[in-house]
């Protein structure tokens, strides 16, 4: 059961991180600040790494679903790896501040939706993202279970 739910939680992961910055989904994504921001080429490339860090490890929990050691821990690194860099990005500078520079990028931002109380000037992740978070830690914490599982 867990497994099955871990393919669909990667799954919907991978639709969403390719997806979301693709679509125009009102008031939770603003295209339209992405591209006065980035070129078309910079998103499609952005959009093809984060694609290959969420499909790497869903492609390695279809194929090898007996999770030896070795596939539980390059799963795990990937969702380690992507849920410190969750952190760093949006959650340090919310909770501790952010350099203008950090705040300046992250202003494409300011015209989405969010439910988390303004800290100040600092970023606030919206609500897109949290969701976002949520699904990759929990992959996270999955991952760390079938590690477990395989020692």
């Amino acid at each position: 059961m867990l497994y099955q739910f871990f393919i669909v939680l990667q799954t919907i992961l991978f639709f969403y991180i390719t997806l979301h910055d693709w679509i125009e989904a009102r008031p939770f994504t603003d295209i339209q600040a992405l591209r006065s921001k980035f070129t078309v080429k910079k998103i499609a490339f952005g959009s093809l790494v984060y694609t290959l860090i969420i499909g790497i490890p869903l492609y390695l929990t279809i194929a090898y679903p007996e999770m030896s050691l070795v596939v539980a821990g390059n799963i795990c690194i990937f969702y380690a790896l992507t849920t410190l860099g969750t952190i760093l990005s949006w959650w340090v500078p919310y909770f501790f501040g952010s350099s203008s520079e950090h705040k300046k990028e992250f202003a494409i931002f300011k015209n989405t939706h969010t439910f988390l109380p303004i800290r100040g000037t600092n970023v606030v992740p919206n609500t897109l993202h949290v969701i976002l978070h949520v699904q990759i830690w929990l992959c996270c914490i999955i991952s760390f279970y079938y590690l477990y599982k395989a020692l």
